[in-house]
């Protein structure tokens, strides 16, 4: 009977002894410059950075904590006041990132296709992203409240939703490029300005544009296929190069503030006809138009314009921005 107990014993115990020194945790630890110090724990899969001042970057891929890609969390000790270029770039498992108060810049693509990545803080010291810093990550919400300035591509194509645009803070292009996620913009009235590709590929449906806002840049929303709505108030005063090309706006109506209009800004590249069915033009001083403003046109576009102009508008419609014969300019008293 003694046996048999020892066996069974045995065979309850092996398991657990074999299992052993997989679950036991192991800390690694290193050094980086600027007296930077790094570990790394495989039972929690968190990586610990602690620097005081300037984390360096690390763009050519050189510091130590780069061997545990697989790392899920990363944390930035309290005293980091900016984070290097490139210091988290391409870990593919990584989904948690916790930054400190008195951080103050990220530095750029510092976390560029970190794929899985759902959860930041933003500390309210934080004032600048660099160029592509959180660009091809899962991060759906960020509060731009206190941010004075956004780099390029910074958060092209990841799931971000909803975006408030504040007005003291300053955007590169292409900041949300290719975001299908992206649904809701809200502008705060103070914005100057919309910069190029801001929105572009994104899925809004549809657009209020204050009247603070005196330049609409190239491709600020284009390719937008979903955008059937767009509200410019009165202060507009340029709609750039390609500004609402390729989107499925049927009317607009540009405010008399406006005094140029940029090429292709309303047309459709494909070879269908824009959607555009109602264009209707306030201002009586456009001093400069590209051409194919409003692109290939369907046959049954009305264009309403100041009647004064009417003449003048006409001819320069007509001739070079690729008006349907049949579509109409109508005059109007505004």
């Amino acid at each position: 009977m003694k046996t048999i107990f020892a066996v069974i014993f045995l065979a309850l115990l092996i398991p657990v002894l074999l299992a052993a020194p997989e679950s036991e945790a192991k800390v690694y630890r290193g050094k980086y410059a600027n007296n930077t110090k790094w570990s790394y724990d495989t039972k929690t899969k968190t990586i610990i950075i602690d620097c005081r001042g300037s984390l360096p970057d690390d763009d050519e891929f050189n510091a130590g904590w780069r061997a545990y890609s697989k790392a899920k969390k990363v944390i930035f000790k309290k005293g980091i006041t900016s984070i290097g270029a490139g210091v988290c770039c391409g870990f593919p498992k990584l989904n948690t990132v916790i930054l400190p108060e008195g951080l103050k810049k990220i530095g750029y693509a510092a976390f560029y296709r970190c794929s899985n990545l759902k959860k930041i803080n933003v500390p309210s010291t934080l004032c600048k992203l660099g160029d592509e810093a959180f660009g091809g990550t899962a991060i759906t919400q960020f509060s731009f409240e206190q941010i004075k300035y956004v780099g390029n591509n910074c958060f092209a194509g990841t799931k971000i939703n909803h975006v408030y645009i504040p007005a003291n803070c300053k955007m590169g292009a292409f900041v949300f490029w290719s975001c299908k996620n992206l649904e809701t913009i809200v502008f705060e009235k103070k914005c100057k300005k919309i910069y190029e590709a801001m929105f572009a590929a994104t899925s809004i449906k549809n657009i209020t544009i204050p009247g603070s806002v005196t330049k609409i840049g190239e491709d600020a929303f284009s390719y937008c296929q979903n955008l059937k709505k767009a509200t410019l108030h009165e202060g507009v005063k340029k709609i750039s190069k390609d500004a609402f090309s390729n989107t499925a706006l049927e009317e607009i109506t540009i405010p008399s503030t406006v005094t140029e209009l940029g090429k292709n800004a309303f047309r459709w590249d494909s070879t269908e006809k824009s959607s555009l069915k109602k264009v209707v033009i306030r201002s009586p001083n456009i001093k400069k138009w590209g051409t194919m403003v409003f692109g290939a046109t369907r046959d049954d576009l009305v264009i309403y314009v100041p009647q004064s102009k009417k003449a003048e508008y006409e001819k320069i419609l007509r001739s070079t921005n690729g008006l349907d014969f049949h579509a109409k300019i109508v005059g109007k008293n505004w």
